[in-house]
């Protein structure tokens, strides 16, 4: 978005998710489940940690928001290429540095292969079964999704001027009905493209994106943002049943609530100018820090944990990781993500150019130059 509509809370905001995820692998997930680490600060977290999980639904809500104002008078082809360069370019260094971690560091209890590697540049493995080099990565499934559905979006508008809001509350729609029908198999082919699951959030941002551009809510947006809040809330609901399973703990059902509407409320009050109290440029760098700090922390603080657990204090570890984590997440977005950006947005421009030769779109309206910033959970 343009310098002076950048709005600096949601930087800090996204910062604050990033944090909070982090905490739920170091403090609970990794000691909890799936033999990731021995190393525990269950007595840290208590019960109160596990809670932030629902900081995701943070990220895909920014990340319906922000797109949405981001399509606006952008061509087809200046959309591909700008989101291909700003979601490959950190996530391939990412993928590299946790790749090359992992080989060397990882074993005996995390592997990886050249091949695996490579098929996790594409960001397809989830399509194709093959194993992440992270778990955070699920998300980058998720997102690459929302974008394909962006740019369906500025494609259909070539053709029919149609409001992204409608197509917001068509698939609003669509995600109300999907928990009665979830077992028809077409309903599962369609929810392959407009993943319900998370769909909620996506939606809720595109809608908070036309209250943001209105400075005020209607009570069909209201309501609509509400229902969005359930269904976000419903669908956490049916992750909590199954994290009893696998973590042997009970969840909190007025807690899930009282956090998703804490999510909600928090979004609705920054779009308001509610805390504009908050809106500080230098928490700039805090939110563009969050996109490489997400990839980066979870397999290789896990690896750092379990190498160092026999050696040091573990709460020293604990603060090591953590603030190795934010100093290495700052020194990509300081010195190089730009100017590997600006290589790919170069070689990789051209190259998609070569392939997609876009003709029927070169009188779209030129784009606006905006800020060479991440914009979403996956560009970040």
């Amino acid at each position: 978005m343009p310098v002076k509509q950048r709005i600096y809370q949601i930087d800090l905001l996204r910062f604050i998710a990033a944090v909070g995820i982090m905490l739920v692998h170091y403090l609970y997930r990794g000691f909890k489940a799936d033999n990731l680490t021995n190393l525990s600060f269950l007595e840290l977290s208590g019960e109160w940690i596990k809670y932030c999980a629902v900081f995701i639904d943070l990220f895909f809500i920014i990340s319906g928001f922000v797109i949405t104002l981001s399509v606006s008078n952008k061509s087809v082809t200046y959309f591909f290429k700008s989101r291909v360069v700003r979601l490959f370019s950190v996530y391939w260094l990412c993928a590299f540095i946790t790749f090359m971690v992992t080989i060397y560091f990882g074993a005996p209890r995390f592997h990886a292969t050249f091949g695996q590697f490579l098929f996790n540049l594409t960001l397809l493995q989830d399509f194709f079964d093959v194993e992440r080099l992270d778990g955070a990565y699920w998300t980058m499934a998720v997102e690459l999704r929302f974008y394909a559905l962006a740019l369906a979006y500025l494609i259909l508008y070539r053709y029919k001027k149609i409001k992204i809001t409608t197509i917001a509350y068509i698939w609003l729609a669509l995600s109300i009905i999907y928990p009665f029908v979830q077992g028809n198999i077409i309903v599962r082919v369609l929810n392959l493209f407009l993943m319900f699951e998370w769909a909620p959030a996506f939606i809720g941002g595109i809608l908070m994106a036309e209250i943001y551009k209105n400075k005020k809510i209607s009570l069909k947006n209201g309501s609509a943002i509400f229902i969005c809040f359930i269904l976000s809330t419903f669908h956490r609901m049916i992750y909590a049943k199954m994290a009893m399973i696998i973590y042997q703990e009970t969840f909190s059902k007025p807690i899930i609530v009282a956090v998703m509407f804490s999510v909600y409320a928090i979004m609705l009050m920054v779009i308001l100018g509610r805390l504009k109290w908050l809106n500080k440029p230098y928490f700039l760098y805090l939110g563009i820090m969050t996109y490489p700090l997400y990839l980066l922390h979870q397999r290789i603080g896990y690896i750092i944990f379990n190498n160092l657990m026999d050696h040091f204090n573990k709460y020293l570890i604990l603060v090591g990781t953590i603030t190795l984590m934010i100093t290495v997440s700052f020194i990509i977005v300081k010195y190089i993500a730009g100017p590997l950006s600006n290589f790919l947005e170069k070689y990789l421009g051209l190259t998609i150019d070569y392939f997609l030769n876009l003709k029927w779109v070169s009188n779209s309206l030129k784009p606006n130059k905006l800020e060479n910033l991440p914009s979403s959970i996956s560009d970040k």
